[in-house]
């Protein structure tokens, strides 16, 4: 993973290559069989389990560590010694159910205005998706859905990805610019888990996702029902106690801003 910035410096950013995508508001509402006012009568917190083993990911300057925190230099206007980070738990694998999975990041203050995403079969040098996005103008915790309207084919079960999102503070120079990368592993989903997923809420969704050690389902689920209800103490607390959970609690109470989707 650590010698992808090197190929992102070398590949052409083709503008009439990429997808055109925007910023937008994410629903504020969802069907009434999902969303939950408040999950006060659920006594058991969402907690994701650590196993598997530490991560890897190597981010800008060459720092490793359990989770993918990229350092956002001067050049972005960054004033502060905040970081840009993956919402990832701090081992691996990390895994989906879903074709198109939702990945979240935190992003600092700074004046970038375009981001880039990458992503790539793990073990293979060519980039299958790759697209720019236009950053929002303030700090907070951003969804980059991977686009479902077939641009990307599904993510294949059993198979390991990786992704790299470049913050682009310098285009002549994007093997040193800020940027965190992920794993993606899709797994079937068993009978078992099928079954609870039926019919559950996002609250119990979330729950359940965890208790099976799925995360990027997990997190978005509970991320959606955040959205959907952000003055819900209860919520909030599940939100927190989550990111909590996987060492993420330095950024828990960060807003969740907005979501990036494609244009049609």
């Amino acid at each position: 993973m650590s010698s992808f910035p090197m190929l992102a410096q070398g590949r052409s950013l083709n503008q009439e290559e990429l997808a055109s995508w925007k910023i937008s508001t994410p629903p504020t509402h969802f069907p009434e069989n999902q969303v939950e006012k408040s999950p006060t009568l659920h006594a058991q917190s969402i907690r994701f389990p650590i196993t598997g083993r530490p991560r890897r990911d190597t981010i800008s300057g060459g720092v490793r560590g359990s989770t993918a925190k990229a350092i956002v230099p001067n050049s972005c206007g960054n004033s502060t010694d905040e970081k840009m980070v993956a919402l990832l738990p701090p081992t691996e694998p990390v895994r989906t159910v879903a074709g198109h999975p939702t990945i979240l990041l935190s992003l600092p203050e700074n004046t970038a205005q375009q981001a880039m995403f990458y992503l790539k079969e793990a073990g293979k040098d060519d980039v299958m998706y790759e697209t720019t996005v236009t950053l929002p103008d303030h700090s907070g915790i951003v969804s980059v859905p991977l686009p479902d309207d077939g641009t990307l084919p599904a993510l294949e079960e059993g198979k390991k990805y990786h992704w790299y999102f470049f913050m682009i503070c310098n285009e002549q120079d994007m093997a040193n610019e800020p940027h965190v990368e992920g794993q993606i592993e899709r797994v079937k989903p068993s009978p078992n888990l099928v079954a609870k997923l039926r019919n559950a809420s996002l609250r119990d969704r979330a729950a359940i996702y965890a208790e099976a050690g799925i995360w990027y389902d997990c997190l978005n689920s509970l991320a959606q029902l955040y959205r959907s209800a952000p003055n819900d103490s209860a919520i909030a607390s599940d939100w927190a106690e989550l990111l909590e959970s996987v060492e993420l609690d330095t950024i828990s109470q960060k807003p969740l801003i907005s979501a990036i989707t494609p244009v049609q």
